[in-house]
Protein backbone atom coordinates (compact mmCIF):
# COMPACT_ATOMS: atom_id res chain seq x y z
CA UNK A 1 0.00 0.00 0.00
CA UNK A 2 1.33 3.67 -0.91
CA UNK A 3 -0.36 6.33 0.38
CA UNK A 4 0.07 9.81 -1.89
CA UNK A 5 -0.58 13.07 -1.67
CA UNK A 6 -2.65 15.29 -4.21
CA UNK A 7 -4.48 18.29 -4.97
CA UNK A 8 -7.86 17.25 -4.76
CA UNK A 9 -10.11 17.65 -7.60
CA UNK A 10 -13.15 20.12 -6.79
CA UNK A 11 -15.50 19.28 -9.09
CA UNK A 12 -15.64 15.35 -8.14
CA UNK A 13 -13.63 15.01 -4.74
CA UNK A 14 -15.98 16.73 -2.00
CA UNK A 15 -18.88 13.92 -1.75
CA UNK A 16 -15.92 11.34 -0.66
CA UNK A 17 -14.17 13.97 1.22
CA UNK A 18 -16.81 14.65 3.00
CA UNK A 19 -17.79 11.08 3.88
CA UNK A 20 -14.18 10.69 4.69
CA UNK A 21 -14.20 13.57 7.12
CA UNK A 22 -17.27 12.38 8.86
CA UNK A 23 -15.75 8.90 8.93
CA UNK A 24 -12.44 11.00 10.75
CA UNK A 25 -14.52 12.27 13.53
CA UNK A 26 -16.65 9.76 14.32
CA UNK A 27 -14.09 7.50 15.77
CA UNK A 28 -13.24 8.54 18.49
CA UNK A 29 -16.46 10.80 18.44
CA UNK A 30 -15.62 14.78 18.49
CA UNK A 31 -18.49 16.34 19.54
CA UNK A 32 -17.27 20.03 18.69
CA UNK A 33 -17.52 18.86 14.38
CA UNK A 34 -21.56 18.93 15.11
CA UNK A 35 -20.64 22.91 15.47
CA UNK A 36 -19.25 22.91 11.70
CA UNK A 37 -20.80 19.79 10.26
CA UNK A 38 -24.28 18.80 12.15
CA UNK A 39 -26.52 15.84 11.62
CA UNK A 40 -29.89 17.55 12.17
CA UNK A 41 -32.08 14.33 13.30
CA UNK A 42 -31.56 9.87 13.68
CA UNK A 43 -30.68 7.26 11.90
CA UNK A 44 -29.12 6.38 8.38
CA UNK A 45 -30.79 9.20 6.23
CA UNK A 46 -29.99 11.84 8.67
CA UNK A 47 -26.48 10.86 8.37
CA UNK A 48 -26.49 10.58 4.53
CA UNK A 49 -28.24 14.28 4.14
CA UNK A 50 -25.26 15.72 6.74
CA UNK A 51 -22.71 14.09 4.33
CA UNK A 52 -24.21 15.04 1.58
CA UNK A 53 -24.74 18.65 2.92
CA UNK A 54 -21.16 18.65 4.15
CA UNK A 55 -19.92 18.02 0.96
CA UNK A 56 -21.91 21.08 -0.96
CA UNK A 57 -20.62 23.17 1.49
CA UNK A 58 -17.13 22.69 1.38
CA UNK A 59 -17.03 22.20 -2.47
CA UNK A 60 -19.49 26.42 -2.17
CA UNK A 61 -16.41 27.59 0.40
CA UNK A 62 -13.52 26.25 -2.00
CA UNK A 63 -15.10 28.04 -4.97
CA UNK A 64 -16.19 31.12 -3.23
CA UNK A 65 -12.49 31.41 -1.28
CA UNK A 66 -9.29 32.61 -2.64
CA UNK A 67 -6.67 31.14 -0.58
CA UNK A 68 -8.76 28.21 0.13
CA UNK A 69 -6.70 24.93 -0.88
CA UNK A 70 -7.75 21.28 -0.05
CA UNK A 71 -5.42 17.94 -0.51
CA UNK A 72 -6.05 14.55 -0.39
CA UNK A 73 -3.99 11.42 0.49
CA UNK A 74 -4.66 8.22 -1.68
CA UNK A 75 -4.41 5.08 -1.12
CA UNK A 76 -3.27 4.05 -4.38
CA UNK A 77 -3.87 0.50 -3.97
CA UNK A 78 -7.74 1.03 -4.07
CA UNK A 79 -8.06 4.65 -4.81
CA UNK A 80 -10.01 5.24 -1.04
CA UNK A 81 -9.32 8.82 0.67
CA UNK A 82 -7.10 7.70 3.50
CA UNK A 83 -6.96 11.64 4.52
CA UNK A 84 -7.13 15.59 3.52
CA UNK A 85 -6.60 18.94 4.29
CA UNK A 86 -7.57 22.15 3.91
CA UNK A 87 -5.41 25.14 3.92
CA UNK A 88 -5.26 28.87 3.62
CA UNK A 89 -2.79 30.32 1.77
CA UNK A 90 -3.07 33.90 2.79
CA UNK A 91 -0.81 36.34 1.04
CA UNK A 92 -2.79 39.26 3.07
CA UNK A 93 -4.02 39.66 6.61
CA UNK A 94 -6.91 37.20 6.72
CA UNK A 95 -8.90 39.16 9.16
CA UNK A 96 -8.72 42.99 7.19
CA UNK A 97 -12.22 42.44 5.87
CA UNK A 98 -13.38 41.66 9.32
CA UNK A 99 -16.20 39.58 8.01
CA UNK A 100 -18.04 37.35 10.05
CA UNK A 101 -19.54 33.87 8.29
CA UNK A 102 -23.06 33.15 8.70
CA UNK A 103 -24.12 30.27 9.99
CA UNK A 104 -26.68 28.59 7.52
CA UNK A 105 -26.20 24.75 8.10
CA UNK A 106 -28.37 25.44 11.54
CA UNK A 107 -31.96 26.72 11.33
CA UNK A 108 -32.78 30.22 12.31
CA UNK A 109 -33.31 29.79 16.22
CA UNK A 110 -31.05 29.78 19.30
CA UNK A 111 -29.54 26.93 18.17
CA UNK A 112 -27.63 29.03 15.53
CA UNK A 113 -26.99 31.79 18.02
CA UNK A 114 -24.91 29.31 19.70
CA UNK A 115 -22.72 27.62 17.15
CA UNK A 116 -22.34 32.07 15.62
CA UNK A 117 -21.23 32.56 19.50
CA UNK A 118 -18.91 29.20 19.46
CA UNK A 119 -17.24 30.39 16.05
CA UNK A 120 -16.75 33.46 17.39
CA UNK A 121 -14.71 32.55 20.51
CA UNK A 122 -12.84 29.73 18.58
CA UNK A 123 -11.84 32.35 15.90
CA UNK A 124 -10.62 35.22 18.67
CA UNK A 125 -7.42 34.40 19.30
CA UNK A 126 -6.18 34.14 16.18
CA UNK A 127 -7.89 37.57 14.91
CA UNK A 128 -6.07 38.93 17.69
CA UNK A 129 -2.42 37.86 17.11
CA UNK A 130 -2.60 36.68 13.44
CA UNK A 131 -2.91 39.77 11.31
CA UNK A 132 0.12 38.39 9.05
CA UNK A 133 -0.36 37.03 5.63
CA UNK A 134 0.21 33.43 7.23
CA UNK A 135 -0.50 29.71 6.06
CA UNK A 136 -3.34 28.67 8.04
CA UNK A 137 -4.48 24.69 8.65
CA UNK A 138 -8.63 24.96 9.02
CA UNK A 139 -8.62 21.08 9.11
CA UNK A 140 -6.67 17.56 8.72
CA UNK A 141 -8.30 14.59 9.38
CA UNK A 142 -7.16 11.12 8.62
CA UNK A 143 -9.51 7.93 7.99
CA UNK A 144 -9.83 5.05 10.85
CA UNK A 145 -8.70 2.92 8.65
CA UNK A 146 -5.03 4.46 7.85
CA UNK A 147 -4.05 6.50 11.22
CA UNK A 148 -0.32 5.85 12.23
CA UNK A 149 0.72 5.94 8.13
CA UNK A 150 1.78 8.77 7.72
CA UNK A 151 -1.07 10.33 6.04
CA UNK A 152 -1.05 14.08 8.35
CA UNK A 153 2.38 13.98 8.19
CA UNK A 154 2.43 14.26 4.21
CA UNK A 155 0.04 16.87 4.36
CA UNK A 156 1.86 18.67 7.28
CA UNK A 157 5.42 18.68 5.41
CA UNK A 158 3.56 20.05 2.07
CA UNK A 159 2.00 23.31 4.38
CA UNK A 160 5.30 23.61 5.95
CA UNK A 161 7.49 23.83 2.91
CA UNK A 162 4.90 26.01 0.97
CA UNK A 163 5.12 28.53 4.33
CA UNK A 164 9.35 28.38 4.27
CA UNK A 165 9.04 29.19 0.17
CA UNK A 166 6.20 31.61 1.28
CA UNK A 167 8.51 33.15 4.06
CA UNK A 168 5.46 33.29 6.66
CA UNK A 169 4.04 32.13 9.95
CA UNK A 170 1.81 29.04 10.33
CA UNK A 171 -0.71 28.56 12.63
CA UNK A 172 -3.86 26.36 13.34
CA UNK A 173 -6.21 25.85 16.11
CA UNK A 174 -5.83 22.67 17.72
CA UNK A 175 -8.34 19.71 19.64
CA UNK A 176 -6.46 17.38 22.19
CA UNK A 177 -6.03 14.58 19.32
CA UNK A 178 -4.35 16.64 17.44
CA UNK A 179 -2.06 18.28 19.53
CA UNK A 180 1.24 15.86 20.16
CA UNK A 181 1.11 15.64 16.49
CA UNK A 182 1.70 19.46 16.00
CA UNK A 183 3.95 19.43 18.97
CA UNK A 184 6.44 16.64 17.63
CA UNK A 185 6.73 19.18 14.50
CA UNK A 186 7.41 22.50 16.14
CA UNK A 187 4.35 24.03 16.62
CA UNK A 188 4.26 26.11 20.05
CA UNK A 189 1.05 26.78 21.62
CA UNK A 190 0.10 30.46 21.98
CA UNK A 191 -3.46 29.86 23.99
CA UNK A 192 -5.83 27.22 25.53
CA UNK A 193 -9.42 28.22 25.20
CA UNK A 194 -12.51 26.71 26.26
CA UNK A 195 -15.47 27.46 23.75
CA UNK A 196 -18.18 28.28 26.65
CA UNK A 197 -21.38 29.97 25.16
CA UNK A 198 -23.14 32.19 27.28
CA UNK A 199 -26.61 33.53 26.49
CA UNK A 200 -29.45 34.61 29.11
CA UNK A 201 -32.55 32.31 29.87
CA UNK A 202 -31.26 29.56 27.22
CA UNK A 203 -34.14 27.87 25.69
CA UNK A 204 -34.60 24.00 24.83
CA UNK A 205 -32.87 24.76 21.25
CA UNK A 206 -29.92 26.39 22.55
CA UNK A 207 -30.02 23.62 25.42
CA UNK A 208 -29.61 20.90 22.27
CA UNK A 209 -27.04 22.79 20.73
CA UNK A 210 -24.47 22.75 23.87
CA UNK A 211 -25.46 19.37 24.79
CA UNK A 212 -24.77 17.99 21.02
CA UNK A 213 -21.21 19.71 20.85
CA UNK A 214 -20.39 20.19 24.52
CA UNK A 215 -17.66 22.81 25.77
CA UNK A 216 -14.64 21.74 23.39
CA UNK A 217 -10.91 23.03 24.83
CA UNK A 218 -8.97 24.23 21.45
CA UNK A 219 -4.59 25.32 21.50
CA UNK A 220 -4.19 28.02 19.11
CA UNK A 221 -0.56 26.79 17.86
CA UNK A 222 1.90 28.93 16.16
CA UNK A 223 4.51 28.25 13.44
CA UNK A 224 7.14 30.81 13.07
CA UNK A 225 8.77 32.06 9.64
CA UNK A 226 10.57 28.76 9.08
CA UNK A 227 10.16 27.27 12.19
CA UNK A 228 13.00 29.35 13.91
CA UNK A 229 12.29 29.40 17.30
CA UNK A 230 14.33 29.68 20.72
CA UNK A 231 12.52 30.50 24.10
CA UNK A 232 13.44 33.72 25.20
CA UNK A 233 14.65 35.12 21.99
CA UNK A 234 12.24 34.52 19.75
CA UNK A 235 10.01 37.57 19.27
CA UNK A 236 6.10 36.89 18.61
CA UNK A 237 5.26 39.61 16.18
CA UNK A 238 2.00 40.23 17.77
CA UNK A 239 4.09 41.42 20.88
CA UNK A 240 5.86 44.06 18.68
CA UNK A 241 5.70 47.44 20.79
Amino acid sequence: MTLKLLEIDPETDFPDISRCMFESHETPVQPFFQAFFPTHGHGDQAREDAIAEGAARLRSWHTEDPTSYWQKVVDTSTGHIAGAALWNICKEDPFAEGHQMEVTWFPNDKSRHFVEQFLQIYEEPRARVGRRPQVYLFILFTHPNYRRQGAAQQCLNWGMNKADEMGVEMFLDSTPVGKPLYEANKFHVIEKTVIIPQVDNPDEKWKEAEKKIGHPTWWLMWRPVRGHYEEGVTMKPWEKN
